[in-house]
């Protein structure tokens, strides 16, 4: 069929009819009446034909879209500098100019004129410029957008330009000549600006601007001295090059002269057609490099809200409306870090829970060999990598909206972190499945990032960039696409779409341009014709078109959403400005996948009202007109109280965790991760014997720990008393804490494990510290041998009665050799023995002793034989299984199924997850968010250590594999400044790209270098099978964000469920690393199928936004519900207390031991009811990571009539027996102290 037989099927044979002929009829959900029906219009989509065309997409060429138009690479322009900087391209607009309800395209032309091209069939334009635009020779136009600015219903066109007046295309009609009115709206604005945004931020009906700046590039290159001056002692960049310069702080006193960016603009619409500027009042317009901005409301509360991406250090801006007129830049409270050099951006629900989800674009590659080649030395990068706030990173961002205030960061875990060098991102539905897909445009005009063609500020002196690099080829790169498979999962499928364009893409805007229902894109690409791409999509749409009666004629600003059977709901914001310079056409698309029917179709206009219609057909272009009054209101705000509310200063729990800044990097330069900023413990227990629980907070290496006692009122007050003898061990660096009866004296002592790196091997400040309470609360230091004497960087404690003998012994974690990672430490396991401890880990458990790098412990008995078993968490390693077999622990890790999973696991912790009468095991681990990926066991990362050269030191040299081959993690820069010979055997950084890991190093020396290996970074629950044999179950995808730390599993709100919580982050990774705080912690239940269900839809109060570490149970306030403290490394401590109220407050289950173990540490419950056992607890003296919470149980509130089972440590067995649950604790005593429960 011909391109234009296929436009009399779609356009001529269908027209516009009024809903109420329909055969179907419609109706609105709230208060249906004629006038409200009247309000919607529909035509029907042609069928889609079937699939013929081999890929979703079709390039069209010039000649059969006659779009003849190129943005040409002109090195004799004038103003040809321009190609090196963001200006290379122009940008594209989509829509109806003529109202003929075919898209036609505009062409901003950066170094050509500006071009119209109207559409007259599907995919064939004709060139309206030289009848429709006033000509404009002469200026370098950039971004532009279609806009009804004078509210007449057409499009006009809004077009910035480069260091010359914007323009405004009035449109007087179709056929008629435009007219340029940039100087009577008063927005004739003479700037660098790159692109127009408009929204109504004010509420007032109108549409208000927004310009997007980024700077101006100096003739003549830098000056031959710095542009600096000195005054009162503080630098400043000199007046004649403010326009050009900024002051970038490269260290605590240094600074130096970089290209500044201009200050971006905001004008308010007057309402009389004209604009008033209002930046400064407005709190917009901070200076940066500007390359994209967009209009969206991030935390739904009707305003619409601006993110502003920057180009390079400049920091992003997260401008919430606070709906007078003003915005606040936000982005440090509500994104964990942004990209470095932020491109395009674009939002959009990309999870399909119904909040705008954001994704940022960089330049991160997609190869080893790209990647490579791109890293060169950093230099006072790293400085500004380490310090600024927030964090930014070299890598696309992909921002997941939650309700707790605070974004996920997904890019890793999507697979979306690196794109190559992206411009624009758009998100839209392309194969109509129900969710948003992703499409890149790459390339740019020379390889500025080429780590052997380093510019340096000296070379700038006299040039510019154009001088530097006009000699360079053009660096092409595919455009990606990548298909949402659902699940936080894409698939690059660039190819199998034919969007794999190699070039230099620019601007990329979509619309339906030949009225099918599908979206099809246009790309503006460097020396080569717009390319118009088709799409071949057959599943089922709909297209909704909004007509404003106000000001705002086209929605600009709505929220649409659409429910149906199979597809669910989806959300889409209405915008047309998005990804890099473009404007898409201004409708509304909606894949339906198999749903042929619309349950529920919701518009909100900007003004909160809402139009609803319910059981529309699909496979319909509808025109939704604005209304006046609402057919429903907007949803109240949930007025029920979150389950939690963070309350650590109003119980007088303020403490933070404060390190002092060790740089474990000046031993171990080439380390992944830092070993001193690993604490963060914590331990539950009644200091002083006056019934209450306390709370013992580590502190940091330089920083005491402290206790806090409760007062009996629901809050704390800091213990003084024993916080001389805190200080006197304040260089130590605290891990782990454990309350224990050390003497069996009937108190609790305090034992305190010391870790870090901040010292030598068997340094002093290595010992561990046990204190003795005198049974009143005041602590000693132990007699010197009470505990065996060995100085090593410890990590967790865990105590049990593992020899049935009445008091509690303790394993300590080695966690790693201060200097010499990851060369394995030393364990112990301690048994008490009268209150001396006795070192019997060769007796006991041979293999313990160099277990490797500890992590975490439990002590279980996993196999229901009445003995406790010992589990142990290793970083590079698998979890590690102990059984106790007469009084020894056996090594039985490979016959448990444990032994195929090796992680970087940090913390274990027990619970009956599927209630089947077995301990399971919660192992939480570094998760799938990060540079290392998935790795398998059979493309594991890799971690080498020992001699890789003549000197003999050992080194670190980490390895991943790519395509089959095993390839170094670091670049040539980093290793080359540690092992000079690198840069001698490849002296450029494409010879070591290209260089395989054994290429490098010589093969003997890898093969006598200690390797470690990681093949499962997934945190998840270990299924016990009920004989101490596991199998393995991964946690969902949105738990993995980030890496899990403690963790927690209890019934607190009493409905009879498994909860789960666990902190997540780690701020202690290499720099160019960065962060990883993509999450806030997580929190959900267990279903009745072991499936873990994440707490994401509702605000429930609970947030950990720092470096998360200890978790614990407790009942900080004395109200019977339980609450939950977090630790944060370098941060303050978090109490959430349980809102929960009602009837359903669950049991508190305590039990009173025997002397030397009072709380029955290592005991096993269940409640027995009707004749049917509940699930199994566990008591823990330490578990989850450095965390020991509050001894007690909770469950659900049995019903009338049960009985409480309780298998003791010692062997012995108890039943109690209730009529019913009258209290909120009960208190087991065991069997031999023959008292009543």
């Amino acid at each position: 069929m011909s391109l234009a037989c296929k436009f009399s099927f779609r356009w001529h044979l269908v027209r516009f009819i009024a809903l109420t002929s329909c055969v179907m009829a419609l109706k609105p959900v709230a208060q249906p009446s004629p006038s409200s029906l009247s309000h919607l219009q529909s035509q029907p989509l042609p069928s889609p034909s079937p699939a013929s065309h081999p890929t979703l997409f079709e390039k069209h060429s010039a000649e059969a879209t006659s779009v003849h138009f190129v943005h040409p690479f002109n090195t004799d322009h004038p103003k040809s500098y321009l190609y090196y900087e963001s200006y290379t391209t122009g940008g594209i607009a989509i829509g109806d100019i003529n109202q003929d309800q075919k898209p036609d395209l505009f062409f901003a032309g950066a170094p050509v004129s500006n071009a119209l091209f109207e559409q007259v069939d599907p995919f064939n334009f004709t060139n309206t410029t030289a009848t429709r635009l006033p000509p404009h020779p002469n200026q370098w136009a950039t971004g532009s957008t279609m806009v009804d600015i004078d509210q007449d219903g057409d499009l006009d066109i809004y077009v910035c330009n480069y260091d010359s007046p914007n323009l405004l295309f009035i449109n007087e009609g179709p056929d008629q000549p435009m007219s340029e009115q940039a100087a009577s709206f008063k927005i004739n604005i003479v700037d660098a600006c790159l692109m127009p945004s408009f929204a109504d931020y004010d509420h007032d009906g109108d549409l208000d601007l927004f310009l997007l700046t980024n700077r101006y590039v100096k003739p003549g290159g830098r000056p031959p001295r710095p542009p600096i001056g000195i005054q009162n002692g503080k630098p400043f960049i000199l007046p004649a090059y403010e326009k050009f310069y900024y002051l970038r702080q490269t260290g605590p006193s240094s600074y130096t002269a970089e290209a500044t960016g201009r200050p971006d603009r905001l004008f308010r619409n007057n309402g009389d057609g004209t604009y008033s500027e209002v930046s400064s009042e407005s709190g917009i317009g901070a200076p940066g490099h500007g390359l994209s901005a967009t209009w969206w409301d991030f935390n739904s509360d009707g305003w619409v809200d601006l993110y502003v991406a920057n180009d390079y250090t400049d920091p992003d801006h997260l401008y919430r409306n606070n709906g007078d007129g003003t915005f606040t830049d936000v982005i440090a409270e509500v994104m964990p870090y942004t990209s470095w050099s932020s491109m395009g951006a674009n939002c959009g629900d990309l999870n399909n829970d119904g909040r705008m989800d954001f994704m940022v674009a960089d330049m991160a590659a997609t190869t080893h060999f790209k990647r490579q080649i791109a890293m060169g030395e950093m230099g006072d990068r790293l400085w500004f990598l380490e310090n600024a706030w927030p964090r930014q990173v070299s890598r696309n961002t992909l921002f997941i909206n939650t309700p707790a205030g605070r974004f996920l960061e997904t890019s890793f875990l999507a697979g979306l972190a690196a794109t190559d060098w992206t411009w624009a991102i758009q998100l839209a539905d392309y194969d109509n499945d129900g969710r948003l897909d992703v499409f890149t445009t790459n390339g740019t005009s020379r390889m500025f990032t080429d780590a052997d063609h380093p510019i340096t500020l000296a070379m700038m002196i006299g040039k510019t960039e154009e001088d530097l690099w006009k000699e360079e080829p053009f660096f092409k790169e595919p455009n990606l696409a990548f298909k949402n498979l659902g699940d936080m999962r894409f698939e690059e499928i660039g190819a199998q779409w034919g969007l794999n364009h190699v070039g230099m893409s620019y601007a990329a805007a979509h619309g339906d341009l030949d009225g099918d229902g599908d979206l099809d894109l246009v790309t503006a690409d460097l020396d080569e014709p717009i390319a118009i791409y088709e799409n071949h999509s057959t599943g089922h749409r709909v297209i909704i078109q909004l007509k404003g009666t106000s000001g705002n004629t086209h929605g600009v600003g709505a929220m649409i959403e659409l429910s149906a059977a199979q597809s669910g709901t989806q959300v889409r914001w209405v915008h047309p400005v998005r990804g890099y310079m473009s404007s898409n056409e201004p409708i509304t698309h909606f894949g339906l996948g198999d749903d042929t029917t619309i349950d529920r179709l919701v518009v909100t206009w900007p003004n909160g009202a809402r139009q609803v219609f319910t059981h529309l057909p699909g496979n319909r272009r509808y025109v939704i007109t604005e209304a006046e009054g609402t057919d429903e209101a907007l949803p109240s705000p949930n007025q029920e109280l979150p389950l939690w509310a963070e309350r650590s200063d109003d119980l007088g729990l303020v403490f933070k965790h404060e390190e002092a800044g060790f740089d474990d990097r000046q031993r171990q330069p080439l380390l992944p991760a830092m070993h001193s900023r690993l604490g963060g413990g914590m331990a539950w227990g009644d200091a002083n014997g006056d019934g209450l629980e306390d709370l013992y907070l580590a502190g940091a290496a330089g920083q005491a720990g402290a206790l806090f006692l409760q007062t009996g009122q629901g809050s704390f007050t800091k213990d003084t008393s024993n916080q001389v003898v805190f200080n006197s061990h304040r260089r130590h660096e605290d891990m782990a804490a454990l309350w224990l009866d050390s003497e069996g004296d009937g108190d609790l002592d305090l034992l305190v494990t010391s870790g870090g790196v901040e010292c030598n091997p068997n340094d002093p400040i290595l010992h561990d510290r046990l204190y003795l309470n005198n049974g009143q609360g005041r602590l000693t230091v132990a007699p010197k041998g009470m505990l065996p004497p060995l100085a090593a960087s410890s990590s967790c404690a865990v105590a049990t009665d593992f020899d049935q003998d009445g008091d509690l012994d303790v394993f300590i974690g080695g966690r790693v050799i201060p200097g010499r990672y990851p060369e394995t430490p030393s364990s112990r396991l301690l048994r008490n023995d009268q209150g001396q401890w006795v070192d019997v880990t060769e007796e006991v458990a041979p293999g313990l002793r160099k277990v490797g790098m500890v992590t975490s412990a439990l002590w279980s008995d996993l196999n229901g034989d009445g003995l406790i078993d010992l589990m142990v968490a290793l970083e590079y390693g698998a979890i590690q299984l102990f059984k106790q077999q007469g009084q020894r622990l056996v090594h039985q890790t490979k016959v448990s199924g444990l032994s195929g999973h090796h992680g970087w696991w940090n913390a274990l912790q027990g619970a009956d997850v599927d209630q089947d009468g077995d301990i399971d095991i919660l192992a939480m681990n570094a998760g799938l968010n990060t540079k290392y990926g998935e790795p398998t066991t059979t493309s594991p990362i890799s971690l080498f250590y020992g001699a890789m050269d003549a000197t003999r030191r050992p080194r670190l040299i980490e390895a991943y594999w790519e395509a089959g081959t095993l390839f170094p993690i670091r670049g040539r820069a980093t290793v080359g400044s540690i092992m000079p010979w690198v840069d001698q055997k490849f002296p450029t950084y494409r010879d070591y790209a290209r260089a395989s890991l054994q290429d490098i190093y010589p093969q003997e020396m890898l093969n006598q270098a200690q390797r470690l290996e990681a093949n499962q970074l997934a945190s998840g629950l270990w299924i016990n099978r009920g004989d101490g044999t596991f199998d393995w179950k991964a946690f969902p995808r949105m738990a993995q964000t980030s890496p899990g730390y403690g963790v927690m599993v209890s019934d607190v709100d009493g409905n009879g469920r498994m909860d789960f919580y666990a902190s997540q982050n780690q701020y202690s990774r290499e720099p160019a690393t960065g962060l990883w705080r993509g999450g806030i912690g997580c929190m959900g239940h267990f279903d009745d199928n072991s499936q873990l269900n994440l707490h994401t839809s509702q605000k429930t109060g609970w947030m950990v936004p720092g470096d998360g570490k200890g978790l614990t149970l407790c009942d900080a306030n004395l109200d019977g519900w339980p609450d939950l403290a977090v630790a944060q490394n370098n941060d303050r401590l978090l109490l959430f207390e349980n809102q929960a109220e009602g009837d359903h407050q669950p049991l508190c289950i305590a039990l009173k031991g025997t002397q030397g173990n009072p709380h029955g540490v290592g005991a096993q419950l269940s409640i027995l009811q009707k004749g049917r056992k509940g699930a199994l607890h566990e008591i823990y003296a330490g578990s989850g990571y450095l965390s020991q919470s509050t001894p007690r149980i909770y469950v659900q509130r049995p019903e009338n009539g049960f009985a409480v089972e309780v298998r003791w440590p010692d062997g012995s067995r108890s039943e109690h027996a209730f009529s019913k649950a009258t209290e909120n604790l009960i208190t087991l005593a065991h069997p031999g102290l023959n008292l009543q429960p």
